[in-house]
């Protein structure tokens, strides 16, 4: 009997403390029913060898409590889909980081180094990744095996959504680009509020004079964006008065981007040597380039937008 309190012992601690006493009691009796069926059978107790066998037969402490335990998993069906949201918005906030760290690179050297700006994403969604899966199975295999919380607690019919059409809800790919680019350009445009002051009077590269006339104009229509952003984090789905601000953000930050597009330069080197004269060459072409095309998208999407929002309308 020795055996079997070692091996229910051994079963027991890789159980949660809620379900022990429960299933240590069936396995006992599993067991003794094994060795009584030997005892008929032979017309004696078990022998200690044949208590070993049937031990050995059911097989390793931990897989056995593993049996036990089907419902256990890396992150739990009830709590999947909002480990995909944390994915979500874990990705989010590293493409910003990547994003925020290569425009600081940009600049202090006015260097494009595209190569870096991957990896840096790659390795910062990594270390996400890995974080956000952690707690997920903290909370999807709770230590006693009383769930932490209930994410469905609070919910009621009468809070879905009216979705009619299947484009109503936002994907999770449109909420990052969105939310993303509008945060970078936000920081970006105001790079001198937040840089610290030392870094600051490194930097080499600095926005034209005309260009910044612009700035306040379009922090303000981003800061605006970025409320009705988390807006959409929120309520993921599109109605007609959404689809209207949606497009009215979208023209009222294409007509800067299009005027701005026109400026040149945009940047410029403040270097006492001029040393990056060749690069801004290339960069304000493109920079140009990039911001026209941007406005041009933007004035296609608010007129997307606003035809979605007649749709809805019949």
């Amino acid at each position: 009997m020795e055996l079997i309190d070692r091996y229910i012992s051994a079963v027991a601690q890789a159980l949660p403390q809620s379900r022990r006493d429960e299933i240590t009691r069936e396995l006992r009796a599993n067991i003794l029913d094994k060795l009584e069926a030997i005892a008929e059978e032979q017309g004696r107790d078990a022998s200690e060898e044949e208590v070993s066998a049937v031990l050995k037969e059911l097989g390793h402490p931990q897989k056995v409590a593993g049996s036990f335990l089907t419902g256990q998993q890396l992150v739990s069906t009830e709590l999947f889909p909002f480990y995909k949201q944390a994915l979500h918005y874990g990705l989010i906030l590293v493409f910003i980081l990547a994003l925020i760290q290569f425009g600081v690179h940009f600049l202090n050297s006015g260097d494009l180094r595209i190569a870096n700006f991957i990896y840096e994403i790659i390795g910062k969604a990594l270390v996400m990744f890995a974080s956000v899966t952690g707690v997920f199975y903290l909370l999807s295999n709770p230590v006693g095996g009383k769930p932490y919380f209930d994410p469905y607690q609070c919910w009621a019919p009468e809070k879905l959504p009216p979705v009619t059409r299947g484009w109503q809800r936002i994907s999770a790919c449109e909420q990052s680009v969105d939310f993303a680019s509008d945060l970078f350009f936000l920081l970006l445009l105001n790079y001198a509020l937040w840089i610290p002051s030392g870094q600051l009077a490194n930097l080499t590269i600095a926005f034209a004079e005309p260009v910044l006339q612009w700035i306040p104009i379009l922090s303000a229509i981003l800061i605006a964006s970025l409320f009705f952003g988390l807006w959409k984090l929120i309520y993921r789905y599109w109605t007609i008065p959404s689809l209207l601000v949606e497009a009215a953000i979208n023209v009222a930050i294409a007509i800067p981007l299009l005027l701005v597009s026109r400026l040149s330069p945009i940047v410029i080197d403040t270097s006492s040597a001029n040393e990056h004269l060749e690069i801004l060459k290339i960069g304000n072409g493109v920079i140009s380039t990039g911001l026209f095309w941007v406005g041009i998208w933007l004035i296609f999407m608010a007129g997307w937008s606003l035809y979605r929002a007649w749709q809805l309308s019949r």
